[in-house]
Protein backbone atom coordinates (compact mmCIF):
# COMPACT_ATOMS: atom_id res chain seq x y z
CA UNK A 1 0.00 0.00 0.00
CA UNK A 2 1.44 3.50 -0.64
CA UNK A 3 1.82 5.88 2.02
CA UNK A 4 1.82 9.19 1.38
CA UNK A 5 5.09 11.27 2.98
CA UNK A 6 3.68 14.27 5.65
CA UNK A 7 6.06 16.72 6.33
CA UNK A 8 6.69 18.07 10.00
CA UNK A 9 3.76 20.98 9.03
CA UNK A 10 1.15 18.61 7.97
CA UNK A 11 -2.25 19.25 10.24
CA UNK A 12 -4.27 15.77 10.21
CA UNK A 13 -7.49 15.79 9.11
CA UNK A 14 -10.35 15.35 12.22
CA UNK A 15 -12.12 13.11 10.80
CA UNK A 16 -9.37 10.32 10.22
CA UNK A 17 -8.99 10.63 14.00
CA UNK A 18 -10.09 7.38 15.59
CA UNK A 19 -13.02 7.06 17.48
CA UNK A 20 -11.80 5.40 20.22
CA UNK A 21 -10.44 9.29 21.03
CA UNK A 22 -13.70 10.85 20.52
CA UNK A 23 -15.50 8.22 22.78
CA UNK A 24 -12.71 8.54 25.27
CA UNK A 25 -13.18 12.39 25.42
CA UNK A 26 -17.08 12.42 25.48
CA UNK A 27 -17.02 9.32 28.51
CA UNK A 28 -14.25 11.17 30.77
CA UNK A 29 -16.15 14.27 30.48
CA UNK A 30 -19.38 12.80 30.82
CA UNK A 31 -18.67 10.83 33.72
CA UNK A 32 -16.77 13.80 35.22
CA UNK A 33 -20.81 15.11 34.91
CA UNK A 34 -21.98 12.28 36.38
CA UNK A 35 -19.88 13.06 38.91
CA UNK A 36 -20.04 16.65 40.02
CA UNK A 37 -23.23 17.81 38.02
CA UNK A 38 -25.92 15.68 39.26
CA UNK A 39 -28.04 16.16 42.17
CA UNK A 40 -25.33 18.83 43.19
CA UNK A 41 -25.75 22.41 44.15
CA UNK A 42 -24.18 24.84 41.47
CA UNK A 43 -20.71 26.21 42.65
CA UNK A 44 -16.91 25.55 41.28
CA UNK A 45 -18.50 21.60 39.58
CA UNK A 46 -20.29 23.77 36.72
CA UNK A 47 -16.91 25.96 36.08
CA UNK A 48 -15.08 22.50 35.89
CA UNK A 49 -17.76 20.54 33.66
CA UNK A 50 -18.00 23.16 31.33
CA UNK A 51 -14.52 23.82 31.09
CA UNK A 52 -13.49 20.19 30.37
CA UNK A 53 -16.87 20.06 27.76
CA UNK A 54 -15.72 23.03 25.83
CA UNK A 55 -11.99 22.30 26.20
CA UNK A 56 -13.02 18.53 24.24
CA UNK A 57 -14.54 20.07 21.80
CA UNK A 58 -11.88 22.57 21.22
CA UNK A 59 -9.26 19.90 21.25
CA UNK A 60 -11.41 18.00 19.00
CA UNK A 61 -11.97 20.82 16.74
CA UNK A 62 -7.86 21.66 16.33
CA UNK A 63 -6.62 21.48 13.41
CA UNK A 64 -10.24 22.67 10.70
CA UNK A 65 -10.27 26.47 9.80
CA UNK A 66 -7.08 27.09 10.50
CA UNK A 67 -7.31 30.01 8.07
CA UNK A 68 -10.26 31.41 9.22
CA UNK A 69 -11.54 31.85 11.88
CA UNK A 70 -9.28 29.92 14.08
CA UNK A 71 -10.43 31.09 17.59
CA UNK A 72 -13.70 31.31 17.65
CA UNK A 73 -14.56 28.01 18.70
CA UNK A 74 -12.23 28.17 21.26
CA UNK A 75 -13.01 32.04 22.19
CA UNK A 76 -16.49 30.56 22.78
CA UNK A 77 -15.49 27.95 24.99
CA UNK A 78 -13.34 30.30 26.83
CA UNK A 79 -16.59 32.60 26.88
CA UNK A 80 -19.22 29.43 28.09
CA UNK A 81 -16.35 28.54 30.86
CA UNK A 82 -16.17 32.14 32.10
CA UNK A 83 -19.64 32.78 32.51
CA UNK A 84 -19.99 29.40 34.67
CA UNK A 85 -17.21 30.46 36.43
CA UNK A 86 -20.10 32.96 38.23
CA UNK A 87 -21.71 29.89 40.22
CA UNK A 88 -18.73 29.67 42.28
CA UNK A 89 -19.35 33.77 43.22
CA UNK A 90 -23.07 33.91 43.37
CA UNK A 91 -25.56 32.16 45.27
CA UNK A 92 -28.17 33.71 44.01
CA UNK A 93 -30.83 31.38 42.34
CA UNK A 94 -31.56 33.88 39.71
CA UNK A 95 -28.43 34.40 38.48
CA UNK A 96 -28.22 30.64 38.23
CA UNK A 97 -31.25 30.53 36.07
CA UNK A 98 -29.23 33.17 34.22
CA UNK A 99 -25.84 31.24 33.96
CA UNK A 100 -27.07 27.80 32.86
CA UNK A 101 -29.22 29.96 29.98
CA UNK A 102 -25.94 31.33 28.78
CA UNK A 103 -23.69 28.69 28.89
CA UNK A 104 -26.36 26.21 27.15
CA UNK A 105 -26.17 29.39 24.25
CA UNK A 106 -22.45 29.60 24.21
CA UNK A 107 -21.82 25.56 23.97
CA UNK A 108 -24.79 25.45 21.27
CA UNK A 109 -23.12 27.69 18.94
CA UNK A 110 -19.61 26.61 20.10
CA UNK A 111 -21.13 22.96 18.22
CA UNK A 112 -22.20 24.46 15.30
CA UNK A 113 -19.59 26.93 14.45
CA UNK A 114 -17.11 24.39 14.57
CA UNK A 115 -18.10 22.72 10.75
CA UNK A 116 -17.65 26.35 9.33
CA UNK A 117 -16.48 29.12 12.02
CA UNK A 118 -16.84 32.39 10.37
CA UNK A 119 -18.35 35.49 12.50
CA UNK A 120 -20.63 36.27 9.88
CA UNK A 121 -22.57 33.63 10.95
CA UNK A 122 -23.41 34.84 14.28
CA UNK A 123 -26.93 36.64 13.84
CA UNK A 124 -29.65 37.39 15.79
CA UNK A 125 -31.85 34.29 14.47
CA UNK A 126 -28.52 32.06 14.92
CA UNK A 127 -27.72 32.82 18.51
CA UNK A 128 -31.83 32.29 19.36
CA UNK A 129 -31.69 29.08 17.42
CA UNK A 130 -28.69 27.61 18.63
CA UNK A 131 -29.71 25.09 21.71
CA UNK A 132 -32.51 23.54 19.59
CA UNK A 133 -30.35 23.51 16.57
CA UNK A 134 -27.77 21.79 18.24
CA UNK A 135 -29.57 19.54 20.15
CA UNK A 136 -31.35 18.49 16.57
CA UNK A 137 -28.06 17.89 14.66
CA UNK A 138 -26.31 15.98 17.80
CA UNK A 139 -29.01 13.11 18.56
CA UNK A 140 -28.27 11.73 14.79
CA UNK A 141 -24.64 11.70 15.05
CA UNK A 142 -25.20 10.60 18.71
CA UNK A 143 -27.06 7.27 16.97
CA UNK A 144 -24.22 7.31 14.34
CA UNK A 145 -21.42 7.26 16.21
CA UNK A 146 -23.15 4.97 18.23
CA UNK A 147 -23.92 2.14 15.64
CA UNK A 148 -20.02 2.62 14.98
CA UNK A 149 -19.60 1.40 17.93
CA UNK A 150 -21.64 -1.74 17.63
CA UNK A 151 -20.14 -2.64 14.46
CA UNK A 152 -16.37 -2.46 15.89
CA UNK A 153 -17.44 -4.03 19.26
CA UNK A 154 -18.06 -6.64 16.72
CA UNK A 155 -14.62 -6.69 15.24
CA UNK A 156 -11.91 -10.05 16.10
CA UNK A 157 -9.97 -6.95 18.02
CA UNK A 158 -12.63 -5.58 20.40
CA UNK A 159 -14.14 -9.32 21.24
CA UNK A 160 -10.71 -9.69 22.65
CA UNK A 161 -11.12 -7.11 24.60
CA UNK A 162 -14.63 -8.20 25.72
CA UNK A 163 -13.30 -11.25 27.13
CA UNK A 164 -10.51 -9.88 28.70
CA UNK A 165 -12.54 -7.85 30.41
CA UNK A 166 -15.04 -10.25 31.18
CA UNK A 167 -12.15 -12.68 32.86
CA UNK A 168 -10.11 -9.88 34.79
CA UNK A 169 -13.38 -8.19 36.46
CA UNK A 170 -14.32 -10.84 38.46
CA UNK A 171 -10.89 -11.87 39.67
CA UNK A 172 -9.77 -8.25 40.66
CA UNK A 173 -13.21 -7.73 42.50
CA UNK A 174 -12.66 -11.62 44.52
CA UNK A 175 -9.42 -10.23 45.40
CA UNK A 176 -10.95 -6.35 46.78
CA UNK A 177 -13.05 -8.10 48.85
CA UNK A 178 -10.24 -10.86 50.44
CA UNK A 179 -8.13 -7.64 50.94
CA UNK A 180 -10.96 -5.60 52.29
CA UNK A 181 -10.71 -8.21 55.40
CA UNK A 182 -7.11 -7.32 55.46
CA UNK A 183 -7.07 -3.43 55.38
CA UNK A 184 -9.97 -0.60 56.77
CA UNK A 185 -9.01 1.49 53.78
CA UNK A 186 -10.24 -1.74 51.14
CA UNK A 187 -13.11 -2.30 53.72
CA UNK A 188 -14.57 1.26 53.66
CA UNK A 189 -14.60 1.23 49.97
CA UNK A 190 -16.12 -2.21 49.91
CA UNK A 191 -18.78 -0.48 52.22
CA UNK A 192 -19.41 2.61 50.16
CA UNK A 193 -19.47 0.04 47.61
CA UNK A 194 -22.32 -1.81 49.25
CA UNK A 195 -24.29 1.18 50.17
CA UNK A 196 -23.92 2.67 46.55
CA UNK A 197 -25.46 -0.63 45.03
CA UNK A 198 -27.52 -1.74 47.56
CA UNK A 199 -29.38 1.58 47.82
CA UNK A 200 -30.16 1.85 43.69
CA UNK A 201 -28.93 5.27 44.12
CA UNK A 202 -26.41 4.81 41.33
CA UNK A 203 -29.27 3.79 38.56
CA UNK A 204 -30.69 7.67 38.46
CA UNK A 205 -27.11 8.63 37.95
CA UNK A 206 -26.31 6.09 35.22
CA UNK A 207 -29.81 7.45 33.49
CA UNK A 208 -27.96 10.57 33.83
CA UNK A 209 -24.48 9.73 32.21
CA UNK A 210 -25.77 7.43 29.71
CA UNK A 211 -27.62 10.68 28.30
CA UNK A 212 -24.90 13.14 28.81
CA UNK A 213 -22.27 10.52 26.79
CA UNK A 214 -24.89 10.65 24.06
CA UNK A 215 -25.37 14.13 23.94
CA UNK A 216 -21.58 14.46 24.02
CA UNK A 217 -20.82 12.52 21.82
CA UNK A 218 -23.63 13.65 19.52
CA UNK A 219 -21.77 17.43 19.71
CA UNK A 220 -18.24 16.18 19.10
CA UNK A 221 -19.36 14.30 15.94
CA UNK A 222 -20.89 17.18 14.42
CA UNK A 223 -18.32 18.94 15.75
CA UNK A 224 -15.32 16.83 14.03
CA UNK A 225 -17.47 15.72 10.66
CA UNK A 226 -16.57 17.10 7.31
CA UNK A 227 -20.11 15.10 5.77
CA UNK A 228 -22.35 17.83 7.53
CA UNK A 229 -23.81 20.59 5.20
CA UNK A 230 -22.81 24.26 6.76
CA UNK A 231 -25.91 25.95 7.77
CA UNK A 232 -26.54 28.92 5.38
CA UNK A 233 -24.55 32.21 6.42
CA UNK A 234 -25.78 34.13 3.47
CA UNK A 235 -28.72 36.42 4.01
CA UNK A 236 -31.12 37.48 0.90
CA UNK A 237 -31.39 40.70 0.26
CA UNK A 238 -34.34 41.93 2.10
CA UNK A 239 -37.79 42.96 -0.05
CA UNK A 240 -37.93 46.72 0.41
CA UNK A 241 -41.54 47.04 0.87
CA UNK A 242 -41.81 50.35 2.42
CA UNK A 243 -41.60 53.44 0.31
CA UNK A 244 -39.05 56.05 0.80
CA UNK A 245 -41.92 58.88 1.23
CA UNK A 246 -43.56 56.72 3.80
CA UNK A 247 -39.80 55.98 5.49
CA UNK A 248 -39.29 59.63 6.20
CA UNK A 249 -42.80 60.33 7.16
CA UNK A 250 -42.88 57.63 9.62
CA UNK A 251 -39.19 58.61 11.21
CA UNK A 252 -40.26 62.58 11.24
CA UNK A 253 -43.51 61.86 13.06
CA UNK A 254 -42.16 59.49 15.74
CA UNK A 255 -39.51 62.21 16.13
CA UNK A 256 -41.48 65.12 16.51
CA UNK A 257 -43.41 63.32 18.91
CA UNK A 258 -40.35 62.21 21.16
CA UNK A 259 -39.18 65.80 20.71
CA UNK A 260 -42.08 67.33 21.83
CA UNK A 261 -42.54 65.18 24.89
CA UNK A 262 -38.72 66.18 25.64
CA UNK A 263 -39.25 69.51 25.32
CA UNK A 264 -42.28 69.55 27.91
CA UNK A 265 -40.41 67.56 30.30
CA UNK A 266 -37.54 69.91 29.65
CA UNK A 267 -37.93 71.41 33.77
CA UNK A 268 -38.06 67.26 34.74
CA UNK A 269 -34.42 67.19 33.69
CA UNK A 270 -33.36 70.22 35.62
CA UNK A 271 -35.00 69.03 38.84
CA UNK A 272 -38.40 70.81 38.85
CA UNK A 273 -41.73 69.49 40.15
CA UNK A 274 -43.80 68.74 37.01
CA UNK A 275 -47.01 70.79 37.57
CA UNK A 276 -49.41 68.56 36.03
CA UNK A 277 -49.20 66.11 38.43
CA UNK A 278 -52.53 63.84 40.39
CA UNK A 279 -53.98 65.45 43.30
CA UNK A 280 -51.96 63.87 46.17
CA UNK A 281 -48.85 62.37 43.97
CA UNK A 282 -45.67 62.82 45.14
CA UNK A 283 -42.43 63.59 42.75
CA UNK A 284 -40.96 60.00 42.92
CA UNK A 285 -44.30 58.23 42.30
CA UNK A 286 -44.85 60.78 39.45
CA UNK A 287 -41.06 59.52 38.47
CA UNK A 288 -42.15 55.93 38.83
CA UNK A 289 -45.12 56.57 36.71
CA UNK A 290 -44.49 56.13 32.99
CA UNK A 291 -41.00 54.85 33.49
CA UNK A 292 -42.04 51.21 31.94
CA UNK A 293 -43.78 53.06 29.36
CA UNK A 294 -40.64 55.23 28.33
CA UNK A 295 -38.43 52.37 28.16
CA UNK A 296 -41.12 50.70 25.70
CA UNK A 297 -40.89 53.43 23.46
CA UNK A 298 -37.32 53.91 23.24
CA UNK A 299 -37.19 50.24 22.32
CA UNK A 300 -39.39 50.32 19.67
CA UNK A 301 -37.77 53.69 18.35
CA UNK A 302 -35.00 51.66 18.32
CA UNK A 303 -36.60 48.85 16.62
CA UNK A 304 -38.30 51.06 14.29
CA UNK A 305 -35.17 52.83 12.89
CA UNK A 306 -33.85 49.25 12.24
CA UNK A 307 -36.79 47.83 10.40
CA UNK A 308 -36.83 50.99 8.80
CA UNK A 309 -33.74 50.57 7.35
CA UNK A 310 -33.59 46.92 6.55
CA UNK A 311 -37.09 47.24 4.63
CA UNK A 312 -37.12 51.10 3.55
CA UNK A 313 -36.65 51.95 -0.07
CA UNK A 314 -33.79 53.59 -1.10
CA UNK A 315 -33.84 57.06 -3.57
CA UNK A 316 -32.86 60.42 -3.15
CA UNK A 317 -34.75 60.89 0.18
CA UNK A 318 -31.93 58.59 1.50
CA UNK A 319 -30.05 61.19 2.90
CA UNK A 320 -32.82 62.98 4.38
CA UNK A 321 -34.07 59.27 6.19
CA UNK A 322 -30.66 59.28 7.36
CA UNK A 323 -30.99 62.67 9.58
CA UNK A 324 -34.16 62.53 10.58
CA UNK A 325 -32.90 58.54 11.79
CA UNK A 326 -30.02 60.61 13.39
CA UNK A 327 -32.57 63.20 15.43
CA UNK A 328 -34.64 60.08 16.54
CA UNK A 329 -31.10 58.58 18.16
CA UNK A 330 -30.58 61.59 19.83
CA UNK A 331 -34.11 61.87 20.57
CA UNK A 332 -34.92 58.04 22.28
CA UNK A 333 -30.86 58.80 24.32
CA UNK A 334 -32.38 61.58 25.66
CA UNK A 335 -35.83 59.77 26.31
CA UNK A 336 -33.59 56.95 28.08
CA UNK A 337 -31.76 60.11 30.23
CA UNK A 338 -34.96 60.44 31.16
CA UNK A 339 -35.78 57.19 32.32
CA UNK A 340 -32.76 56.88 34.12
CA UNK A 341 -33.65 59.78 35.82
CA UNK A 342 -36.92 58.54 37.29
CA UNK A 343 -35.69 55.53 38.10
CA UNK A 344 -32.50 57.58 40.38
CA UNK A 345 -35.42 59.71 42.01
CA UNK A 346 -37.66 56.65 42.72
CA UNK A 347 -34.62 54.98 44.20
CA UNK A 348 -33.67 58.08 46.45
CA UNK A 349 -37.29 58.37 47.88
CA UNK A 350 -37.95 54.28 47.95
CA UNK A 351 -34.66 52.64 48.39
CA UNK A 352 -33.04 50.29 46.11
CA UNK A 353 -33.83 46.83 44.00
CA UNK A 354 -32.55 44.13 41.96
CA UNK A 355 -35.45 44.80 39.55
CA UNK A 356 -34.28 48.96 39.26
CA UNK A 357 -30.73 47.71 38.98
CA UNK A 358 -31.32 45.43 36.12
CA UNK A 359 -33.88 48.26 34.46
CA UNK A 360 -30.60 50.42 34.61
CA UNK A 361 -28.43 47.62 32.73
CA UNK A 362 -31.06 46.96 30.46
CA UNK A 363 -31.25 50.63 29.38
CA UNK A 364 -27.42 51.24 28.96
CA UNK A 365 -27.51 48.39 26.56
CA UNK A 366 -30.60 49.47 24.98
CA UNK A 367 -27.96 53.41 24.46
CA UNK A 368 -25.35 51.14 23.29
CA UNK A 369 -27.18 49.45 20.54
CA UNK A 370 -28.74 52.94 19.67
CA UNK A 371 -24.79 54.57 18.93
CA UNK A 372 -24.11 51.45 17.09
CA UNK A 373 -27.17 51.64 15.31
CA UNK A 374 -26.65 55.15 14.29
CA UNK A 375 -23.19 54.01 13.28
CA UNK A 376 -24.92 51.21 10.86
CA UNK A 377 -27.23 54.29 9.21
CA UNK A 378 -24.45 56.06 8.36
CA UNK A 379 -23.07 53.17 5.86
CA UNK A 380 -24.74 50.02 4.39
CA UNK A 381 -26.66 48.61 7.12
CA UNK A 382 -25.68 45.09 8.38
CA UNK A 383 -27.93 43.46 11.29
CA UNK A 384 -25.56 40.31 12.15
CA UNK A 385 -22.60 43.22 12.54
CA UNK A 386 -24.85 45.43 14.73
CA UNK A 387 -26.62 42.50 16.85
CA UNK A 388 -22.23 40.94 17.18
CA UNK A 389 -21.26 44.48 18.41
CA UNK A 390 -24.52 44.73 20.78
CA UNK A 391 -24.39 41.04 21.92
CA UNK A 392 -20.47 42.09 22.61
CA UNK A 393 -21.56 44.84 25.06
CA UNK A 394 -24.28 43.03 26.61
CA UNK A 395 -22.07 40.03 27.05
CA UNK A 396 -19.68 42.18 29.22
CA UNK A 397 -22.31 44.13 30.76
CA UNK A 398 -23.72 40.56 31.87
CA UNK A 399 -20.10 39.33 32.96
CA UNK A 400 -19.95 42.57 35.20
CA UNK A 401 -23.06 41.64 36.96
CA UNK A 402 -22.47 37.98 37.51
CA UNK A 403 -19.48 38.62 38.99
CA UNK A 404 -20.33 41.98 41.29
CA UNK A 405 -21.76 41.06 44.47
CA UNK A 406 -24.70 43.71 44.02
CA UNK A 407 -27.07 42.18 46.48
CA UNK A 408 -24.72 43.10 48.50
CA UNK A 409 -24.77 46.42 46.96
CA UNK A 410 -28.19 46.68 47.24
CA UNK A 411 -28.64 45.77 50.98
CA UNK A 412 -25.62 48.41 52.22
CA UNK A 413 -27.04 51.75 50.22
CA UNK A 414 -30.48 50.81 51.70
CA UNK A 415 -29.30 50.26 55.21
CA UNK A 416 -27.11 52.99 54.75
CA UNK A 417 -30.23 55.50 53.42
CA UNK A 418 -31.76 54.49 56.81
CA UNK A 419 -30.38 56.74 58.99
CA UNK A 420 -31.56 60.12 56.79
CA UNK A 421 -35.03 58.65 56.01
CA UNK A 422 -35.75 56.02 58.73
CA UNK A 423 -37.37 53.35 56.22
CA UNK A 424 -36.06 49.93 55.65
CA UNK A 425 -38.10 47.17 53.87
CA UNK A 426 -37.17 44.75 55.68
CA UNK A 427 -39.25 42.31 54.22
CA UNK A 428 -37.31 42.89 51.06
CA UNK A 429 -33.53 42.67 52.75
CA UNK A 430 -34.65 38.92 54.03
CA UNK A 431 -37.06 37.73 51.59
CA UNK A 432 -36.21 38.99 48.21
CA UNK A 433 -32.22 39.55 48.32
CA UNK A 434 -30.21 36.17 47.97
CA UNK A 435 -27.70 34.89 50.22
CA UNK A 436 -24.77 37.22 48.19
CA UNK A 437 -26.43 40.04 50.94
CA UNK A 438 -26.08 37.73 53.96
CA UNK A 439 -22.79 39.49 55.03
CA UNK A 440 -23.33 42.66 54.45
CA UNK A 441 -27.04 42.97 56.72
CA UNK A 442 -25.13 40.98 59.38
CA UNK A 443 -22.15 43.27 59.49
CA UNK A 444 -24.76 46.72 59.26
CA UNK A 445 -26.59 45.08 61.97
CA UNK A 446 -25.08 47.27 64.32
CA UNK A 447 -25.40 50.03 63.00
CA UNK A 448 -28.81 50.02 63.29
CA UNK A 449 -31.22 51.43 66.78
CA UNK A 450 -33.25 49.36 68.19
CA UNK A 451 -35.87 47.64 67.71
CA UNK A 452 -35.39 48.07 63.87
CA UNK A 453 -31.85 46.00 64.40
CA UNK A 454 -33.84 43.33 66.58
CA UNK A 455 -36.68 43.23 63.89
CA UNK A 456 -34.12 42.79 61.20
CA UNK A 457 -31.95 39.69 63.36
CA UNK A 458 -35.53 37.65 63.70
CA UNK A 459 -36.27 38.10 59.76
CA UNK A 460 -32.81 36.64 59.21
CA UNK A 461 -32.61 34.19 61.80
CA UNK A 462 -36.32 33.11 59.90
CA UNK A 463 -34.47 32.59 56.72
CA UNK A 464 -31.22 31.26 57.91
CA UNK A 465 -30.89 30.07 61.25
CA UNK A 466 -32.60 26.60 60.77
CA UNK A 467 -32.03 26.95 56.67
CA UNK A 468 -30.24 24.28 54.53
CA UNK A 469 -29.77 26.56 52.01
CA UNK A 470 -26.30 27.61 52.46
CA UNK A 471 -25.30 23.91 52.89
CA UNK A 472 -22.40 22.42 51.10
CA UNK A 473 -21.89 18.47 50.81
CA UNK A 474 -19.02 17.96 48.34
CA UNK A 475 -16.11 19.91 47.66
CA UNK A 476 -17.03 20.55 43.98
CA UNK A 477 -20.29 22.52 45.20
CA UNK A 478 -17.58 24.97 47.16
CA UNK A 479 -19.27 29.02 46.36
CA UNK A 480 -17.78 31.72 47.70
CA UNK A 481 -21.22 33.48 48.69
CA UNK A 482 -22.34 30.66 50.68
CA UNK A 483 -19.35 30.07 52.01
CA UNK A 484 -18.93 33.50 53.67
CA UNK A 485 -23.21 33.44 54.05
CA UNK A 486 -22.58 30.49 56.30
CA UNK A 487 -20.30 32.61 58.39
CA UNK A 488 -22.39 35.07 58.75
CA UNK A 489 -24.91 32.47 59.40
CA UNK A 490 -23.64 31.68 62.65
CA UNK A 491 -23.15 35.04 63.68
CA UNK A 492 -27.02 35.41 63.89
CA UNK A 493 -28.04 32.03 65.19
CA UNK A 494 -29.80 31.65 68.13
CA UNK A 495 -28.05 31.32 71.47
CA UNK A 496 -29.14 28.37 73.57
CA UNK A 497 -30.41 28.22 77.06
Amino acid sequence: MHLQTQGPGHVPDPTTQPAGRLWATAAAVAALGAWVMFDARPGLNWFLWTGAAATGLAALHRGRHVQRGGTLVPSLGVAATLVAGAATITASEVLHVVICAAVVVLLAMQMLLAVDPSPRRITARFAATAPPVALFRAVPHALRRAAEATEQIRSTRARAWVRGLALTLPVLLVFALLLAEADPTFARWRDIADAFFSSWEFLPRVIFFTALLGLVVGAYGYAISHSVAPLATTEREPVRWLGATERVMLLAAVTALLWLFLALQLGYFFGSQPRATAPGMTFAEYARRGFAELSIVASASAVLILLSEQYGQRDRHVRLAQLVAYALVIAVLLLLASAVHRVLLYEAAYGFTTARLYAQAYMMVVAAALVLLAVEVAHTLDTGRLFRRTAAVAAVLLVALLYWNHDAWIARRNIDRFASTGQLDIAYLTGELSPDALPVIVDKLASLPEPTRADLRAALQKRYAMSATLATTHWFEWNLSRTRARAAQAAIAPVSP
